[in-house]
């Protein structure tokens, strides 16, 4: 039987395996693609079509590695628990020590008649 812990771990590592693999299936076939059609010819249009399917595929493959945070975010209740403690520690942390308020005395004024 396995624990609450294994089962989210399990959930993370999965949806983390998921994004990971879509985003470099999408980029390997995209460099794949650009290294059969490299001696085609092609016209302005199209090698700024392919560099910028080239860019965006590229930028896609980071997505399981940058997401990491969010996937864990959504599938472990625990550790959005803890977060949400860190977060509440952090802002009273900032309303107590950081944030100033106005220290200024009052000044009271003389007026001359």
């Amino acid at each position: 039987m396995r624990t609450q812990v294994q089962q989210q771990l399990t959930q993370m590592v999965s949806a983390q395996a998921f994004f990971v693999l879509i985003g470099m299936m999408a980029y390997t076939t995209q460099t794949i693609y650009n290294l059969l059609t490299m001696s085609t010819p092609k016209n302005a249009l199209r090698q700024a079509e392919e560099n910028v399917a080239l860019t965006i595929t590229g930028v896609l493959s980071y997505t399981g590695y940058v997401f990491n945070f969010y996937i864990y975010m959504v599938v472990s209740p625990s550790l959005r628990k803890q977060f949400k403690q860190l977060i509440k520690q952090f802002l009273h942390y900032l309303t107590c020590h950081i944030i100033i308020t106005n220290r200024t005395a009052p000044v009271h004024i003389i007026y001359n008649n």
